[in-house]
């Protein structure tokens, strides 16, 4: 699509927003709501017991003093190369708290009840969050950098990092850290015409910020169960090294466990990364011999994977963007081996074959962040990446006893521009045989954010992601084929149609709404995405385009112990061989059309998904 003509959409999108602006009234008198419901609730002790358990009671203080830790302003600038000589460190339970307002405190039973309910934070998990020390010269970039990786911890809620000059000593400044908590124990659940799921997660296990989750999956048509589950140490002892577990039985006897430890370029200042990966999976495969007519195969695998990299500063001067850009070398092995095998029958093309893969990567990464409210979170602070990628990937892989050279490229840079975020991502990479190149994907992805749109007294920014993919010379098994399924494709979308090529164009809006509803503040969202996917020799824009509408809300209130909450409703009007008109609660969320990341980790060939 020609650059003008894009722009030109945009600009009738945007424009067509207009239209939310009109019959927005402001509702008035909600207090007296909540005062009726009180009123009522005294009546008797069961009442008042329920009214205690779900409402938050406001009560005034007027003698009670604000201290803004916002309002203190230091020339940081003048910090550098002094050493820290103490660091404090104090985070807040998440119910009557606040890291602006010192004094602020719990006034009412339900708040204590909440907070008791709640374990916080322990200050050694942000200790081991935080990349500078006590005796080291302060580094504006390390500081910078622990607020964003400690506000990216999905248990935390807001964070403050501020260094203060020590009267006495010229030579040393004392740095204090705040973090407000997240309420951490989060229920979920989905629902479809052939299935519900329900889903269990804590993200601050014991205040240490463990991450445990569990769900559990019924499908109607046979009554079958599927559960799995998951446990993640997000940091062992600051060096930021994950280790995650996790086990899976699903539908159809399918099962997988996994055990990963492994530490990403999480930062600029990171300088090694790697890991380790072991899988065990059992895998219910469906292969279509004739048409009409399956075959069913139990594939048993074990896979193994190791990878390093190095980080190398590129500059050496100390200006933070030169700081953030890197020269990232790294190298992975990869081995699969197949205890049990699909029959030659099924697989005549030996798709699920024992494969040995060493992979190399070498690029230039620059990765920076600008501070944003209003995104996927309602008046929030949150972290918007942006920078450029150029990786070169050299690899070679053993597989049905032969040996293939492969070569790929990736490119992507992302920038906040007047009129919106946009960022744009291109990969290529293929395998290599006789000068005869198979297995070729390429993809491409642009990202766009339109700057924070006020209609009266609304928010509203609206969110557009293109992306197409296309293989060439690929393995005719039907198992190297592309889908329009779940993460890749159309959220809440199952079907079986393949193809070598597909196109994708998601549009999201989402608005955040002035004031409140009897105490409820929304966040809506529609979210339309439509999609389509052939063979390469067909006309793809020629092909039957599938759709979702969805509409949701990210909703908040302030008189609510447990007071934020997601809920979503999509409709399909068809999926192939699962029906027409279909409806779905919670098949997606507000932050669906995740932000692109301009960091290299571990050596992959280019997904072909």
């Amino acid at each position: 699509m020609k650059i003008k003509t894009f722009i030109f959409l945009l600009f009738c999108l945007l424009w067509n927003n207009n239209s939310f602006s009109q019959n927005i009234t402001e509702v008035k008198d909600t207090v007296s709501v909540y005062q009726n419901i009180k009123e009522f609730s005294v009546k008797n002790n069961v009442s008042d017991f329920f009214y205690k358990l779900i409402f938050k009671l406001k009560k005034k203080n007027k003698n009670r003093k604000i201290v803004n830790t916002n309002s203190i302003i230091s020339d940081t600038l003048n910090y550098n190369s002094k050493i820290i000589r103490n660091i404090y460190i104090e985070t807040y339970d998440p119910f009557g708290y606040s890291i602006q307002d010192s004094l602020k405190k719990p006034e009412n039973k339900i708040d204590k009840f909440g907070n008791a309910l709640h374990i916080k934070t322990k200050k050694i998990t942000i200790k081991n969050l935080l990349l500078f020390k006590k005796n080291e010269p302060f580094d504006q970039l390390t500081i910078n950098e622990s607020e964003r990786l400690i506000r990216s911890q999905r248990y935390t809620r807001r964070v403050t990092i501020t260094p203060l000059p020590i009267s006495t000593e010229n030579d040393s400044i004392d740095i204090f850290v705040k973090v407000l908590d997240s309420w951490s124990l989060l229920p979920n659940g989905s629902a479809s015409s052939n299935q519900a799921t329900g889903k269990l997660t804590e993200r601050n296990l014991l205040g240490l910020g463990h991450r445990i989750s569990g769900t559990y999956k019924t499908r109607f048509e046979d009554k079958e169960k599927a559960i799995s589950g998951s446990y993640t140490v997000n940091n062992i002892k600051n060096t930021y090294l994950q280790f995650i577990l996790g086990y899976t039985n699903d539908f159809d006897n399918n099962s997988k466990r996994s055990v990963n430890l492994k530490r990403d370029f999480f930062s600029p200042v990171t300088k090694w990364a790697g890991g380790v990966y072991f899988e065990n999976k059992i895998q219910n495969e469906k292969f279509i011999s004739i048409p009409d007519t399956i075959v069913n195969n139990m594939i048993k695998s074990e896979y193994q994977e190791y990878w390093i990299g190095k980080s190398f500063k590129i500059f050496s001067s100390n200006d933070y963007f030169k700081r953030s850009t890197r020269l990232i070398t790294s190298i992975t092995y990869q081995k699969t081996n197949y205890l049990t095998k699909a029959t030659s029958y099924a697989d005549p093309y030996d798709y699920f074959s024992n494969t040995k893969n060493i992979i190399g990567q070498i690029g230039i990464t620059s990765q920076k962040y600008y501070k944003d409210q209003f995104l996927f979170n309602y008046d929030i602070t949150e972290d918007v990446p942006y920078g450029e990628i150029f990786a070169i990937i050299i690899g070679l892989q053993n597989k049905n006893n032969q040996e293939q050279m492969y070569f790929g490229a990736k490119a992507s840079r992302g920038r906040k521009y007047s009129f919106g975020y946009t960022s744009f991502d291109l990969e290529w990479g293929s395998f290599f045989n006789n000068n005869t190149a198979f297995q070729t994907a390429f993809k491409t992805e642009i990202n766009y954010i339109s700057p924070l749109i006020e209609l009266k007294n609304w928010k509203i920014r609206q969110f557009i992601k293109p992306s197409y993919t296309w293989g060439n010379n690929r393995n005719p098994s039907e198992k190297d084929k592309l889908s329009l399924n779940e993460e890749y494709g159309i959220q809440g979308f199952n079907s079986s149609i393949l193809g070598t090529q597909k196109w994708l164009v998601s549009f999201q809006t989402q608005t955040y709404t002035p004031g409140s509803w009897n105490g409820f503040r929304f966040s809506p969202y529609l979210n339309f995405t439509l999609g389509s996917i052939n063979h390469k020799n067909v006309d793809l824009f020629k092909n039957k385009v599938y759709t979702k509408i969805g509409i949701g809300a990210l909703i908040n209130n302030d008189f609510l112990v447990f007071n934020s909450f997601q809920i979503s409703f999509s409709y399909y009007p068809n999926i192939p061989l699962e029906g027409d008109n279909i409806l779905k609660t919670n098949s997606f969320e507000n932050n669906d059309l995740s932000l692109p990341e301009f960091q290299l980790n571990k050596p992959e060939y280019i997904n072909y998904q």
